[in-house]
């Protein structure tokens, strides 16, 4: 079976391009996407569909970037397809971005693609990977110490995008490439062992082929058993996620408990997807999941770890939270406070002295509300946590570090900062919402009541 008929057959198989389908190429003028083009012409003449070519110049090679781009230009017109230039500096855009200039281009490469596609009514997208691209992908991952999650096989179809020389041997292209005279361009980096596909292409491979000459299709079967595996775990994290996973805003929140109880796969892809939706841009290594997992069996109850692209990760007790929001910046402002209405953001304090009713001041119910012995109080003001605060809660003679009190409540570590607090002079006399000072409770010779109340802006 020739090149064209067995790239027919697994079009057909797959459902990769049906009747009447517009056809976008992703061409590099290389060798396997400008023999996929020639391959695409000559089934178009059994399955009609438009077919267009896209190509990003990166700028990387100097004048023989510039070369691959007008021979781009030369292909198109001698098929008359319509093609589609962009040429951007990869290298600039890499060092702005912190990416490697592979995967920055990769990723401009395909936010083209998908543009054209868009803008011209191309439901398909074709990319020429093949056989031994899977292959040299595969040993790469494991040479970067990926884990299953990262060791499927590439997909023939994914989205709008189709790869109809997946199943194919790179030899075989090269062969009909040959036996037909189709013209390309070679880029000059492919020669270069610097990169480490070049080395494992031109080096690892035929010494593994020497071993087995089936290596590749030893792999690629090793490959179709891991996808099925990572399909299984990757169905499991989704339910999962689908039960357990609680949205707060663009947050999410996960219980502790429940990632504990899973099996470490499935709550690293859990973990893994979550970190994706923060930011699709991300791509979760193992060393992140790993952090992660350490606060998860950790025991301390606040916890924040920041990640990359602004994502942080956050333990606040029973509660794993995904965040893009920036840090709670400490204030040490102080504000004074008179007796009237004083107006503070996010609240409002209303203050009020009375003469003492004759009889002890039940403690209120409503957390907004307290009383105390005015004629203990000097001035007043109001002001957030501060590290060493101390206070003498309600009921009890010793005083205890503030922090203590908001961690026996369970006050998330970020809160503590926003929780104000009324002072009399040095004196923590209310923990505004929780608890008033032991000293400054109305008593049975208290002469004057001070009545405080607070109301929280709308």
């Amino acid at each position: 079976m020739n090149l064209v008929d067995k790239v027919k057959k697994i079009i057909e198989r797959e459902r990769l391009i049906e009747k009447g389908d517009n056809v976008l190429l992703g061409a590099s003028g290389g060798i396997d996407s400008t023999t996929l083009l020639f391959v695409l012409i000559e089934i178009r003449d059994k399955i009609p569909f438009e077919l267009g070519i896209a190509h990003v110049n990166h700028l990387l090679r100097g004048k023989e970037s510039d070369r691959d781009e007008e021979f781009i230009k030369t292909i198109a017109d001698r098929f008359f397809l319509p093609y589609y230039i962009k040429r951007v500096d990869v290298k600039e855009y890499a060092g702005k971005s912190g990416m490697s200039v592979q995967h920055t281009g990769r990723m401009l490469r395909y936010d083209f693609f998908e543009e054209v596609a868009g803008r011209h009514n191309y439901n398909k997208i074709a990319v020429a990977h093949n056989m031994d691209d899977q292959v040299e992908t595969f040993i790469l991952r494991v040479l970067k110490g990926t884990g299953i999650r990262g060791l499927s096989s590439i997909p023939v179809k994914r989205g709008n995008i189709i790869r109809p020389f997946l199943y194919i041997y790179r030899s075989e292209i090269e062969e009909y490439t040959k036996n037909c005279s189709i013209p390309f361009v070679e880029d000059s980096s492919n020669k270069k062992d610097i990169y480490e596909r070049n080395f494992i292409r031109k080096h690892v491979i035929p010494l593994m082929e020497r071993l087995n000459p089936a290596f590749k299709e030893k792999i690629f079967l090793l490959l179709q058993d891991l996808t099925m595996i990572n399909y299984l775990f990757e169905e499991r994290a989704m339910e999962f996620l689908k039960k357990e996973g609680q949205l707060e805003g663009e947050d999410i929140l996960l219980e502790i408990e429940s990632l504990k109880n899973i099996d470490r796969e499935t709550r690293f892809r859990a973990i893994a997807n979550v970190l994706t939706q923060m930011e699709s841009k991300f791509i979760p290594l193992r060393e992140h999941i790993r952090l992660i997992e350490k606060v998860i069996m950790g025991s301390r109850p606040n916890l924040t770890l920041i990640l990359p692209h602004g994502i942080r990760v956050k333990r606040v007790y029973k509660k794993l939270e995904f965040t893009k929001k920036p840090g709670v910046t400490v204030t040490k402002s102080v504000f004074p406070v008179k007796i009237g209405e004083n107006r503070l953001e996010p609240f409002m304090l209303y203050l009020d002295v009375s003469p003492y009713p004759n009889k002890l001041v039940e403690i209120p119910t409503d957390r907004n509300i307290a009383f105390f012995d005015r004629d203990k109080i000097g001035n007043l003001y109001v002001r957030t946590f501060l590290e060493g605060d101390r206070f003498f809660p309600l009921g009890m003679k010793n005083s205890i570090k503030l922090k203590d009190f908001f961690i026996s409540r369970k006050i998330p570590k970020e809160r503590r900062r926003h929780i104000p607090l009324l002072l009399s002079e040095k004196d923590i006399i209310w923990i505004i919402g929780y608890r008033i000072d032991e000293r400054y409770k109305v008593e049975r010779d208290t002469k004057h009541i001070l009545k405080v109340v607070v109301k929280h802006y709308v």
